[in-house]
């Protein structure tokens, strides 16, 4: 569940145990049937305690059905100025999840319906991103369409 709302699409993928190299672009590929409620979309990432940075840059690249190729750059902040990592954790292990802005380009609502596929590449200044396990995303109907709980 993203934030009490069900998630149309979720899926990860297990990144090498030797690092995420630069020419690895992790994708995701979806069906959209609704093209009126607006989405979020986030950016799921696991990683150890030894990642050796506070955030992660990300290229993120959105196919549509229609040919049509968005591209974004999402930072995703993993840690405080001190150091302490956000991410919900067990052991040495830590889970984030951010929203990606890229659909914001599309207005917030994907503008039609079919498959649409998503592409991520890690923009670090190093050629292979070390202590990052996991990366993956998750679709839900946005929070900011939910209509206020009855009384």
């Amino acid at each position: 569940m993203a934030c009490g709302r069900p998630e149309i699409y979720q899926s990860d993928i297990a990144l090498p145990e030797a690092g995420w190299d630069r020419g690895s672009h992790p994708s995701f590929c979806f069906g959209i049937t609704d093209t009126v409620t607006p989405h979020d979309v986030f950016i799921d990432v696991r990683h150890t305690g030894d990642y050796a940075y506070s955030n992660l840059y990300l290229f993120v690249d959105i196919f549509a059905p229609d040919g049509r190729i968005l591209r974004d750059t999402v930072e995703c902040l993993l840690a405080d100025p001190m150091g302490r990592w956000y991410g919900r954790g067990t052991g040495f292990i830590f889970a984030d999840r951010f929203k990606a802005h890229v659909l914001y380009k599309l207005g917030n609502r994907f503008p039609r319906t079919g498959r649409y596929c998503l592409r991520l590449e890690q923009a670090m200044r190093t050629d292979t991103l070390h202590d990052v396990l996991d990366i993956g995303i998750s679709i839900a109907p946005s929070q900011a369409s939910v209509p206020p709980p009855r009384r």
